[in-house]
């Protein structure tokens, strides 16, 4: 029969199928700008007189790609008599342990989200009254159609300042930069018909070759050859 036959040829075939994902085309790389303006607020946790556990939140009416929220965690320390500060995501670079990892996350409606940590660098002018802040946001991947995106967001930051302890602080951000997209290739799964094309030629062009036809009898169990 043929499919006993064919059944010598099975090996090579799964070889050939197994090989045809490796030959879809890689994804190519693709940049999209990033712009937004948050209205953001900003409340703190002391933990020591010169650290603080920070907490952001904030809106946007014209952030791209419909990422109109942002929110985020992150610890600070200030020298008081200089006015400058320092915040980060990651609480390791203060020395702080058994703290919660921080983050930075824009989202929107659905489930389109983007995430990554925060690197910040700042002045209090305490004659002012206004906090100057600037950063880094490196992105680290994403929900939804940011699922596999990348890049980096640069930030300018200013919000007035109480003197008042745990009084939230209202604020402006401008953030923008770019974000990087990888597509994820797809198996071209069509290639697939084809490799089984070409075993089953390849069996009938022996089969023609041969003039004969080998298959294994049901009652018997031997084999049995036909012209």
């Amino acid at each position: 029969m043929f499919e006993s036959t064919a059944l010598r040829y099975v090996p090579l075939a799964l070889t050939l199928i197994g090989l045809v994902p490796s030959i879809a085309v890689a994804g190519t790389l693709t940049t999209y700008p990033f712009n937004a303006t948050y209205n953001v607020m900003v409340t703190a946790n002391e933990i020591t007189p010169n650290l603080e556990q920070t907490f952001i939140s904030g809106t946007s009416t014209d952030a791209a790609y419909g990422l109109t929220k942002v929110n985020g965690l992150a610890y600070s320390q200030t020298n008081f008599t200089t006015g400058i500060f320092s915040s980060n995501t990651d609480p390791n670079t203060f020395g702080l342990q058994g703290y919660p990892l921080g983050y930075i996350t824009f989202s929107g409606n659905g489930n389109d989200s983007l995430s990554g940590n925060q690197i910040t660098s700042g002045l209090i002018d305490f004659s002012t009254l206004k906090v100057t802040s600037s950063g880094t946001v490196t992105l680290s991947g994403g929900s939804g159609q940011f699922g596999n995106t990348t890049g980096t967001l640069t930030f300018s930051q200013v919000q007035a300042l109480s003197l008042q302890p745990g009084v939230a602080l209202k604020g402006e951000a401008k953030v923008n930069g770019s974000l990087e997209v990888v597509p994820v290739p797809e198996p071209k799964t069509g290639a697939i018909p084809l490799v089984i094309g070409v075993i089953a030629a390849i069996v009938l062009q022996r089969c023609r070759h041969r003039g004969t036809t080998e298959y294994y009898s049901i009652d018997s169990g031997e084999k049995v050859t036909s012209q």
